[in-house]
């Protein structure tokens, strides 16, 4: 792997560890202290439709972004980031709507689609389903 991938890489990984360290302070998402009190019997917190959609929008936007990063520096493939990019664009077409849905119609002690579809969307847990996923693919020609 050469010097610019290992940078490439390195930045990358740092940049997600930040967003996840620095995440109240550079989103707003009221959900996040909701899911970390005692969420099973409380409603859900007022929430800004808009500021929060845009916000949940963008985070997804940069963890897609840096986990392509990740993946070309590791991969080296056209193949597997124009799939990436694909899946991603997929996934947030999917699963905006569903949280949406979840959001409209929550019930208090009925948490877990709402907060799993939530964390898949703002956690780069995608990046961690492909990166092994492209490794079994292709086993003695990863660079």
């Amino acid at each position: 792997m050469n010097s610019r991938r290992v940078i490439a890489l390195g930045l990358s990984i740092l940049g997600l560890f930040a967003m996840r360290f620095f995440e109240t302070d550079l989103f707003y998402d009221p959900l996040i202290e909701f899911f970390k009190r005692g969420y099973q019997s409380e409603p859900l917190p007022k929430i800004n439709g808009l500021s929060w959609g845009f916000n949940l929008i963008g985070r997804y936007l940069l963890n897609a972004f840096l986990s392509l990063i990740i993946l070309k520096a590791i991969f080296q493939k056209k193949t597997i980031i124009h799939f990436s990019v694909i899946l991603y664009g997929t996934i947030i077409v999917v699963l905006l709507p569903l949280l949406l849905v979840l959001i409209q119609y929550y019930v208090p002690r009925e948490y877990r689609g709402l907060f799993y579809v939530r964390r898949f969307l703002i956690h780069p847990v995608l990046l961690l389903l492909l990166i092994p996923s492209f490794y079994m693919l292709r086993p003695n020609k990863i660079n």
